[in-house]
Order: structure tokens, then C-alpha cells, then sequence
């Protein structure tokens, strides 16, 4: 279900808001998604850049959460995917 959402957001991969317009093997995309009401949605999007963890002009618009009242917001960012390490093993 989330998909729908993600199909339309652009998808950063620095400072410099490049778009990443391939996927590539090397990287892996993560996706955080804050859902609750507007105002928790909102300050914890703050709170996450003041902190330098996530800019606040990378999150998505807040979409209505279906059959709630609540919202969320999502950040789709890429990570190096580290081939050498087995997380499981």
C-alpha cells in the first residue's frame, strides 16, 4: 500500500538534490515512514533535521493515513549496500 505513495516521490542521494534516476546494486533504499497526527508528523520532521539526521525538504507531503485520522510522512533515502558483511550469519 505504501508503494502507491512512493511512486512519485523524487528520490535524493545528497546535499545537492541530485536525482537518482537508476537503481544500482551498490546502494540499497531504506524508507522511513512517520505516521500520527499533523502536528507530531510535523515536529518530528523538524526534530530529525535539527539533529542532521533527515532534511525536512526531503520528506513527503503528509498523506492522509487510510480509515484514520492520522497522517504520515515518508523519506525515501539510498545507503551503500555493504556486500562484505552477513548480517544473519
Amino acid at each position: 500500500m505504501a508503494e502507491e505513495f512512493l511512486s512519485d516521490l523524487p528520490i535524493f542521494t545528497d546535499s545537492s538534490q541530485r536525482l537518482l534516476t537508476d537503481s544500482r546494486d551498490d546502494r540499497e533504499r531504506l524508507r522511513l515512514i512517520l505516521i500520527g497526527s499533523t502536528t507530531g508528523v510535523r515536529e518530528m520532521i523538524h526534530k530529525l533535521h535539527v539533529c542532521r539526521v533527515a532534511d525536512a525538504g526531503n520528506w513527503s507531503r503528509l498523506l492522509p493515513v487510510p480509515n484514520s485520522d492520522e497522517v504520515m510522512s515518508i523519506l525515501v533515502i539510498d545507503r551503500p549496500r555493504n556486500l562484505s558483511r552477513n548480517p544473519i550469519g
